[in-house]
């Protein structure tokens, strides 16, 4: 080898060694606008003058999660930021008088219901829980029942297939279920497939979890290049567009960044087109609430 040549070889050697030293750039990518299906409100001037200052920042909605006893000051915060908050209420579903307290909160303006949760024995679709379904769907109120592990430690009611079954017996019922069902992914997946009416989103520990591995949701969610075929599901659509963007985390900058970073490590893995992210970003829930526009990007 020339000298000429080594100096060719060396170079390249040393670009290629540090090209495999450099840490790949996270991607902080966005959408125009964002929808976080699934944030907890709190009852505190902290906490809502952080979610006004990140989501303003962001031109992001949040589906907020007002427990009971914070249903009047939630409301009032909602009707004081109607460009940023979608308000929903965290019933208890065991509550003696549930059914009045949804039409309470539909009365004072809450669009949706959730997190809901069924750690009292039974499953979400036990026949007792029949009455909330069917009065969340006579109201159009959108639920979102938590799935999957709990960090009480009980979670054997929430498994997805419980939420699958109300899904199928409410077609109009619009379902958007928290967490995809972890650690039940592939249960959560083909619920979805089945059911056109249950979308799920992907917080919570999944994706710190599987940040190791991001293609693996691709295996969950399979289904898209057999549409049509036998088997698939006569109402099923593109796999992807049944999974949301969610945060579940306090409303601070840093935790609305590391969101997008983990959920589009997993959308970059997975090769999901950019038509789809936009929806799984935030117009998918906007079109569940009828919302012509978002920080003045039009919902199309």
């Amino acid at each position: 080898m020339n000298v000429k040549a080594r100096i060719l070889f060396i170079v390249a050697t040393t670009f290629v060694v540090l090209a495999c030293n450099v840490e790949k750039v996270p991607n902080e990518s966005r959408p125009d606008f964002i929808i976080d299906s699934h944030i907890h409100y709190r009852a505190t001037d902290e906490w809502e003058e952080s979610f006004i200052e990140v989501f303003t920042k962001h031109k992001a909605m949040g589906c907020i999660l007002v427990r009971m006893e914070d249903l009047e000051r939630g409301i009032t915060f909602a009707e004081a930021n109607p460009h940023l908050v979608i308000p929903y209420a965290a019933i208890d579903i065991d509550s003696p008088t549930v059914t009045n307290d949804i039409r309470k909160a539909r009365n004072m303006g809450y669009k949706g219901l959730g997190e809901l949760f069924a750690t009292k024995g039974l499953n979400y679709d036990n026949p007792k829980y029949d009455s909330i379904w069917i009065v969340a769907e006579e109201l159009k109120m959108p639920i979102a029942p938590h799935t999957g592990i709990h960090a009480r430690g009980n979670f054997a009611g929430m498994r997805p297939a419980f939420v699958a079954s109300i899904a199928e017996r409410h077609r109009n019922l619009i379902i958007h279920a928290a967490h995809f069902g972890n650690p039940w992914y592939d249960e959560a997946a083909e619920g979805a497939r089945l059911n056109p009416n249950l979308y799920f989103d992907i917080s919570g520990s999944s994706l710190i979890k599987k940040d190791h591995e991001p293609e693996i949701w691709g295996k969950y969610l399979w289904w898209t290049p057999h549409l049509g075929k036998p088997h698939v599901g006569a109402g099923a659509g593109p796999a992807w567009e049944n999974i949301l963007f969610a945060t579940d985390e306090l409303a601070a900058e840093e935790n609305m960044v590391q969101n997008i970073v983990r959920f589009n490590k997993m959308l970059d893995a997975n090769n999901v087109p950019e038509e789809t992210r936009k929806n799984m970003y935030g117009r998918t829930i906007a079109r569940i609430h009828g919302l012509d526009s978002v920080h003045g990007f039009t919902v199309n």
